[in-house]
């Protein structure tokens, strides 16, 4: 990766699990984005207002575990950014 990346999460947004199940699709959201930006860092050209609100989506049913969300939620990220 060329440089640092600080990125702050305001609000994720996971309606219909629970607290602790939100928790746990936080933290390996986090966990996921770290290792994509390590790994590719930004897609060339984004800018600060690039990164204002994105909109990921929903999931589609039968997502998984809090964790799968999580992980598929940072990779959407990285795919709306592309």
């Amino acid at each position: 990766m060329s440089g640092a990346v600080t990125l702050h999460i305001d609000t994720l947004a996971l309606p219909g699990l629970t607290e602790a199940d939100a928790a746990r699709a936080a933290r390996a959201f986090e966990a996921e984005l770290t290792a994509l930006l390590e790994r590719d860092g930004l897609p060339p050209g984004i800018r600060p207002q690039d990164l204002e609100r994105i909109d990921l989506g929903q999931l589609p049913a039968g997502h998984g575990s809090p964790e799968a969300m999580g992980r598929e939620l940072a990779r959407a990220l990285m795919r709306r950014l592309a």
